[in-house]
């Protein structure tokens, strides 16, 4: 046991301790036995959404284009104000609906430039092609008439309106403008 001591002596002069230093053991508290369970708290679940349907925009060849009835006969007004008392347009698909056949347009009390006209009509053979449920015609050379079909009873669009006639030999012009029209089958 000496041998003990003078190594503990040793270390302690080495350590720059005194020999006058005792040590205090640190008591160490005692361990439990056995270790009581942690509660466990439940994680709330979370709902994963549920994704939105995706709207998907049709490419133009998606779009259904809207045809006529073929061998139809449309006809309706033309909002006509101010250049005659009223205006009617009817027309009259092929067979196939690939084109109108002829087109009539109808103008009461025209006035144009101080003049009246009273009444007239104008019909045109065509054929005027039906492309894609679009109609481009231009019935007489006084006008163009452009539209679509909304249905395969219905259609609208626009009718440009200029009259030429002579009066007394002499060639006189009569803008009546750019109006709307709609039109069903009868």
């Amino acid at each position: 046991m000496k041998n003990v001591w003078g190594i503990g002596l040793t270390l302690l002069l080495l350590l720059g301790c005194s020999p006058q230093a005792t040590l205090t053991p640190t008591p160490v508290p005692p361990t439990p036995t056995s270790i009581p369970p942690t509660p466990v708290t439940p994680m709330p679940i979370e709902a994963t959404p549920t994704p939105k349907p995706v709207e998907v925009t049709p490419t133009p060849s998606q779009v259904p284009i809207l045809e006529s009835q073929p061998g139809a006969t449309f006809s309706g007004p033309i909002e006509i104000s101010g250049k005659a008392s009223s205006g009617a347009i009817s027309f009259i698909v092929s067979e196939d609906g690939a084109s109108i056949t002829s087109v009539s347009v109808t103008l009461k009390d025209v006035k144009c430039d101080g003049m009246s006209a009273g009444s007239m009509e104008t019909t045109t053979s065509g054929p005027f092609p039906v492309t894609d449920g679009k109609i481009a015609a231009f019935p007489f050379n006084q006008g163009e008439i452009i539209g679509q079909f909304t249905s395969s009873t219905e259609a609208v669009g626009t009718i440009h309106l200029r009259l030429e006639f002579s009066v007394l030999g002499q060639k006189t012009v009569c803008e009546l403008g750019t109006w709307n029209w709609s039109a069903k089958a009868v």
